[in-house]
């Protein structure tokens, strides 16, 4: 055959191949369709090895390399899986079918966030609807608004590590991850007109771009660098400018969006330059059972020796694999550590729930940020040793309430600044009727420390000013840590709450009417350990916590303002595992033989206002009866 001959009997056979690969796909489609009665796992490893040993074989007699064959069929095997993944997850959820998705991602056209939306939004038989963030914290807010269906956000690469702005924001969102994806980073120098490097006299790009060619901008040192909010916007800037002593840094395909060019390619550092972005959105989604799944959530561990390690023995103890484990600081608590965790399980599975459980009860703070198809497909091993299936799981544990000691049998332990609260010796507050002057305040914390108290509590946001109550946060958590003690104030909104957590160590939570049920979320969600009084009704107040621990904040206290009887009490120190405070009232004379009472009935903390001398001069009395009989 001649030339020509030739290449139009490859052109054949390349279709004939296209062909064949679409009807193996539509076939691969069927097995998920036949698992989803019979639920089984999407990926078989056992037979993708036995497979993949005998194309080998057959390859070999066919003259094919052994490695040849196996790259074609891990590329084959890998979208099959990501193919069935996506039939499965498309049926499970039915309403992320719309005729338009709209996604919000860092930069402008053309960055590496805007490449990757296009790229997971590709599975979607939709039109895209782009929304141009400036800030990671704008794109959660167009999410979170309803303007997104979905955020696109970078979380980690492989050269430059984790991007601890979007840890420290995920701690706080209402969003949750739905989805990943891993994306190829390939940092080019992008040009608008013809030109050299010897020309160059600025470049545009982002710090983390900066980052991750750091080897390469050492060979450049007359260049100036200006750093821009996305890569994309340094393209733009780029194109606009039209010099020849001018560049860009980012992709090649994003800079081709803006009409650059390419001057120099593969700038990263490390050449296997990958970075790994999450999708959030409103709502959690449902994985099928058959699909790998990864569950992110966030925890917070005490301080004590080993709490860490505790706590990761409770996935080894479930067989469930972790990830990744990132440390973030918490912002407003000095030296301590919010750990985010990635385990290759469904959240749903019996594994992963009773590890929650688990985790729940020794953790001072936990919350799931998502459940979501994992994207990677690790490639076939062969013949390493089939995995076998896993036995029989454990049936999962019936729900119980998150306050019960049915939930956890142990009662709880809080750590409220430096001392506990359901620890051997009972917590005693101080709380101050009126906001003092400064003066004042430092002779009722002398006062208090004198008499072994722990906790100085004051109304910070009394007359409703926040900036006053700002101030006054400040000089109740100085004169505290004058005398070495911890801080506590009653906030009634959501306001109130975020400012307080950021300086003191007990908050009181007193919620105005109307925003009760707001303000009992945002409790859940924030850090710092939590007093709620108890109503009249007890077993409302009871839901009420249960509502804050299933937010995620494990450091809940109950406080018995209403006089309980003490049968009542009783009942209710069985009941739940939440330490109980009580507030005492009454002739300063009988104060401390009630406490004693109290304290011997399982109250583990007591609150006693001061209002003048007379009940200044109870604290010692009182806490001589507490601690010394």
């Amino acid at each position: 055959m001649n030339l020509d001959d030739i290449r139009t009997h490859i052109s054949r056979l390349d279709s004939e191949l296209l062909t064949l690969l679409a009807k193996r796909k539509a076939l691969s489609l069927d097995v998920a369709r036949s698992k989803l009665a019979n639920p089984r796992p999407i990926r078989d490893q056992e037979r993708e090895q036995a497979l993949l040993v005998e194309l080998i074989n057959q390859g070999r007699q066919l003259g094919l390399d052994a490695h040849y064959v196996t790259r074609i069929y891990h590329t084959i095997i890998e979208d099959s899986v990501l193919s069935q993944q996506a039939l499965l997850q498309d049926l499970l959820n039915p309403q992320d079918k719309a005729p338009a998705i709209s996604v919000a991602f860092l930069g402008l056209t053309g960055s590496y966030s805007n490449l990757a939306a296009r790229k997971y939004l590709s599975r979607f038989q939709a039109s895209i609807i782009e929304h141009n963030c400036e800030t990671f914290q704008q794109i959660l807010d167009t999410v979170e608004s309803g303007q997104a269906q979905y955020g696109i956000l970078p979380i980690e690469n492989t050269s430059s590590g984790s991007i601890n702005d979007v840890f420290d924001l995920m701690q706080h969102t209402s969003l949750s991850i739905v989805g990943e994806l891993t994306q190829p980073i390939e940092h080019c120098l992008l040009v608008a007109v013809d030109t050299d490097v010897s020309q160059l006299k600025t470049l545009y790009t982002h710090p983390q771009v900066y980052q991750q060619c750091s080897q390469y901008l050492k060979t450049l040192p007359g260049v100036k660098v200006e750093f821009c909010a996305a890569s994309s916007n340094a393209m733009e800037l780029v194109a606009g400018l039209k010099r020849p002593d001018v560049g860009a840094m980012g992709s090649a395909d994003g800079g081709e969006l803006h009409g650059l060019r390419p001057l120099v390619r593969g700038l990263a550092n490390q050449k296997q330059n990958m970075t790994r972005f999450i999708v959030v959105a409103r709502k959690p989604i449902e994985v099928a059972e058959q699909i790998p799944a990864k569950t992110s959530f966030i925890m917070s561990t005490g301080q004590q020796s080993g709490a860490l390690v505790e706590a990761l023995l409770v996935l080894r103890g479930h067989d469930i694999t972790m990830t990744k484990l990132e440390s973030r600081p918490i912002i407003g608590n000095p030296w301590e550590e919010m750990f985010y965790v990635d385990v290759a399980a469904n959240v749903n599975s019996p594994e992963m729930q009773s590890a929650l459980k688990e985790l729940g009860r020794i953790t001072r703070f936990i919350k799931v940020l998502g459940c979501y198809p994992s994207a990677e497909v690790a490639p076939t091993r062969i013949p390493s040793g089939a995995l076998s299936q896993a036995g029989n799981t454990p049936r999962a544990e019936a729900e119980q309430p998150r306050h019960s000691r049915a939930y956890k049998a142990d009662g709880s332990r809080l750590q409220i600044g430096r001392f506990y609260l359901g620890a051997r010796e009972p917590l005693l507050v101080a709380m101050l009727g009126a906001w003092p002057g400064r003066q004042q305040l430092q002779e009722d914390a002398r006062r208090l420390k004198e008499s072994g108290g722990q906790v100085l509590a004051a109304p910070c946001f009394d007359n409703g000013d926040i900036q006053q109550g700002l101030q006054r946060l400040q000089q109740l958590r100085e004169v505290a840590a004058q005398f070495d003690l911890a801080a506590m104030t009653a906030v009634g909104k959501v306001e109130e709450l975020n400012r307080a957590a950021e300086y003191l160590d007990l908050l009181l939570l007193q919620p105005d009417q109307p925003q009760r049920g707001e303000l009992l979320i945002a409790a859940g969600r924030c850090t710092r350990p939590l007093l709620l009084p108890l109503q009249p009704d007890t077993a409302a107040s009871l839901a009420e916590a249960d509502l804050i621990l299933k937010e995620g904040n494990q450091q809940l206290a109950l406080l018995d303002g209403q006089g309980l009887p003490l049968v009542e009490l009783l009942a209710l120190q069985q009941q739940t595992h939440l330490p109980l405070l009580s507030r005492l009232e009454g002739e300063a004379s009988l104060l401390p033989e009630l406490a004693h009472a109290l304290k011997e009935a399982g109250v583990q903390g007591f609150c006693i206002e001061l209002d003048g001398s007379q009940q200044a001069d109870t604290l010692a009395p009182l806490a001589q009866r507490l601690y010394r009989g």
